[in-house]
């Protein structure tokens, strides 16, 4: 039996992930075929629009532990991370991603699916980043974010892949005219199987740390992150039901 969005953790079980993953109920594909070109970009901008500031979100929160930890391992961790969340440290040296922040790699991709840009803007200008306010975090509050974040990217990376392959077959559009950096790098940092995955780096990361990790404050902040998220997912679900439904009750 496949998984329910319910089933996956913290925000993950938002119901906007239904809207690109591949399941029995979606009826994303058949919405996708019937869209024209301004509706395309309009339905994937809201897709990206998603997890575009929360991708970003990562990167903020991982500079802010790194500023503020006092720990040298953790300190150093967390700012590997930052870097690899900002382009500056690519799977391949030299890559022409060198630099690309990490939200920007996934906008790119679905701009290389259209060949067109997509119209989003930067990521501090979302109101759930500027609610977040990550830059002024206590330690705790940027540790739960890191957290939440990198346990989630797996999912994460599952989903988008499911939408970008509805949109190509939907399309009609070859893997050779698309930009899969994102994807490809990602399907191979994101996960816990060995110690340069990132969720085992998160884990050395909050070792040292174990007390903030399991105090009220440190749920609390993860709570409260999850609410923005999912706030900011259900608008962008919205409209996206919004174009597909216009399509699918023609």
């Amino acid at each position: 039996m496949k998984k329910t969005t319910s089933a996956h953790p913290y925000f993950m079980a938002h119901p906007f992930w239904d809207s690109l993953r591949i399941h029995p109920q979606s009826k994303t594909f058949d919405a996708l075929k019937k869209l024209d070109t301004a509706a395309r970009q309009a339905f994937i901008a809201e897709a990206v629009k998603g997890f575009y500031p929360v991708s970003y979100a990562s990167l903020l929160a991982f500079k802010r532990f790194s500023d503020l930890a006092e720990n040298p391992e953790s300190k150093a961790i967390a700012h590997e991370i930052y870097l690899v969340e900002k382009g500056e440290k690519p799977l391949i040296e030299g890559s022409e991603m060198t630099g690309v922040l990490h939200c920007d790699q996934m906008k790119m991709m679905f701009e290389s699916l259209l060949g067109d840009e997509l119209p989003i803007e930067a990521p501090e200008h979302f109101e759930v980043l500027q609610q977040a306010d990550i830059p002024h975090a206590s330690i705790v509050k940027s540790m739960a974010i890191c957290d939440l974040i990198e346990n989630t990217a797996p999912f994460v990376i599952h989903f988008y892949q499911d939408f970008l392959i509805q949109c190509q077959l939907a399309f009609g559009v070859p893997s050779e005219l698309l930009n899969r950096n994102y994807l490809d790098e990602h399907n191979l940092t994101e996960g816990d199987t060995c110690e340069d995955q990132h969720i085992e780096m998160l884990g050395k990361m909050k070792g040292n740390y174990r007390a903030l990790e399991h105090s009220n404050d440190y749920e609390q902040e993860k709570a409260a992150f999850i609410t923005l998220v999912s706030a900011h997912f259900e608008q962008h679900r919205r409209k996206m039901e919004e174009i597909a439904a216009g399509v699918l009750a023609a």
